[in-house]
């Protein structure tokens, strides 16, 4: 580090600068920072961001809503619900019937324009049958959020959840998947018993003056469907709000120059299983969900 000629506390600034500059080029998603820490007012640390590359993490829920609807499918409704429990009770994710979600506002969004649109009286039969099959996907959205979420908010299915999984015997190969799956959620759920996504999350360590910035409740939820009617406005009014957030609260490491590294404490071991985790979930309720396989309402 090169020496300094500036008054204090001008060197220590000076010196920080060029720390961070070193630091910053090694890896951009590491941030020299001056903390305070249980013993003194200020410590060198490098605070580390998980990057998320402006990814969305949502589960939809359409294929479980169909499966809980159907005769013989107990056991896959029961193996998922106790995964949705473990992620909305434990993890954290948010449902996007609950009032105040992020989910929940754009949603709403979409029912004001329909309605708007309604209201314009626009008399084309095509155009109408459109809006009709939009009020049904609606209707059939919120009769099933008001269904599914106190079923993933009670607690009795995370209690059961190790039950769940070791009682699921796969019968072909994609049945394996889920039940893997559900292995490595059980796995993590264990290793990991209180771990909230926002308890990763520390938004005044990285660019703490940034007001706007998208939030973990906007980039996590359980929603409706990845393929139905809605999905290219939905998308676009979500990348259209992003778009004017210059900041993005992913999850943080933080390593005190005057503390030795836990050589058996691995960076993002929780995010980096828990993401892969969910974009996994996702596949696979994304193979069951199709409109033609919905139940009449």
């Amino acid at each position: 580090m090169p020496q300094t000629t500036l008054p204090f506390p001008q060197d220590i600034y000076s010196t920080w600068q060029e720390a961070a500059k070193q630091v910053s080029a090694i890896d951009p998603n590491f941030h020299c920072q001056i903390l305070q820490d249980k013993g003194k007012k200020a410590v060198l640390s490098v605070v580390k961001t998980f990057d998320l590359s402006n990814c969305l993490f949502y589960i939809p829920v359409r294929a479980y809503w169909i499966w809980s609807q159907t005769a013989g499918q107990e056991r896959i409704t029961e193996l998922v619900t106790v995964i949705f429990a473990y992620l909305h009770q434990v993890v954290e994710i948010p449902f996007y019937a609950e009032n105040g979600s992020f989910l929940d506002y754009q949603y709403d969004t979409l029912e004001q324009w329909i309605n708007e649109a309604e209201d314009e009286g626009n008399t084309d039969e095509e155009e109408k049958a459109w809006r009709q099959h939009q009020e049904d996907t609606l209707y059939e959205m919120r009769r099933a959020g008001g269904h599914i979420m106190p079923v993933i908010k009670n607690p009795v299915w995370l209690k059961r959840m190790e039950k769940v999984v070791w009682n699921y015997r796969h019968r072909d190969a994609h049945e394996l998947e889920w039940e893997l799956l559900a292995i490595e959620f059980l796995q993590l759920y264990r290793q990991y018993p209180k771990r909230s996504l926002p308890d990763c999350i520390h938004p005044g360590l990285v660019y703490p003056d940034e007001e706007e910035r998208i939030r973990v409740d906007q980039y996590t939820g359980f929603y409706w469907s990845d393929r139905d009617c809605f999905q290219d406005e939905l998308m676009n009014m979500i990348n259209c709000s992003f778009q004017e957030m210059p900041v993005m609260d992913e999850p943080t490491a933080v390593h005190f120059f005057d503390t030795l590294p836990d050589p058996q404490k691995v960076d993002f071991d929780f995010e980096n299983r828990l993401f892969g985790l969910m974009e996994r979930l996702r596949d696979l309720l994304d193979q069951y969900d199709h409109e033609e396989h919905h139940p009449t309402v």
